[in-house]
């Protein structure tokens, strides 16, 4: 499992490698010219499926003692995340609405998938690599960049209604009003605020010797 995982993640870095010479490509709005999927065939990679594999072995791994698979998986959820990212942003429907129904199952569900306060409050000091580290932080700036994006869409217009709910239309209404009723900033407070958290992100700075924009 940890060899699939390691050449699915080299295909998801090689595309996002790729993809950042195509971004000089693109119009004002981000699409392609030519109106083509972003994620291509690596969207057989992007469903629900995966995405639990993926995470429950971070539980296996971790339970294992096997520090060497968990952050190859690990790096494997920081690319999906990313392509996750590159996909709710795309030209094409399909996509958008497959990144959608991932995030809300992710996120919004009423028990998500999301395993990222797990994997931070298991780091521990001398028993994973700084590579892990690296990925499992831009994990989760990924991750919120995700959430901060979303959140700005899904917000819904202040008009003064009495604050009546009506039902969502179609799924997209669907996944929206639960984006919207998220509370992403206690979900940050709670999760992600801890001595823990800020000792560790100590600990991964130290061991550059400047804080440059290249760094972070």
């Amino acid at each position: 499992r940890a060899i699939f995982f390691r050449i699915v993640w080299f295909f998801h870095q090689w595309w996002r490698a790729a993809r950042g010479g195509d971004d000089k490509e693109k119009g004002d709005d981000g699409a392609k010219p030519d109106g083509k999927t972003v994620a291509g065939n690596l969207v057989f990679t992007m469903d629900v499926f995966m995405f639990n594999l993926v995470l429950n072995s971070t539980d296996e791994y971790h339970e294992r003692r096997r520090p060497a698979p968990l952050a190859q998986t690990v790096a494997l959820y920081a690319e999906m995340v990313q392509t996750l990212a590159a996909m709710y942003d795309s030209p094409d429907g399909t996509e958008r609405m497959m990144a959608l129904g991932l995030m809300d199952r992710l996120f919004y569900a009423s028990e998500p998938l999301d395993r990222l306060p797990r994997l931070f409050s298991r780091w521990t000091p001398g028993l994973h690599s700084r590579e892990y580290l690296c990925d499992l932080v831009e994990c989760s700036h990924a991750t919120w960049r995700l959430l901060d994006t979303n959140d700005e869409r899904c917000r819904p217009p202040s008009d003064g209604e009495g604050g009546t709910k009506r039902r969502p239309k179609d799924t997209v209404e669907r996944f929206n009003m639960a984006a919207s009723e998220f509370d992403r900033n206690g979900y940050f407070l709670r999760k992600f605020v801890s001595n823990q958290i800020v000792f560790m992100y100590t600990q991964l700075l130290s061991r550059y010797d400047v804080n440059s924009a290249e760094v972070n």
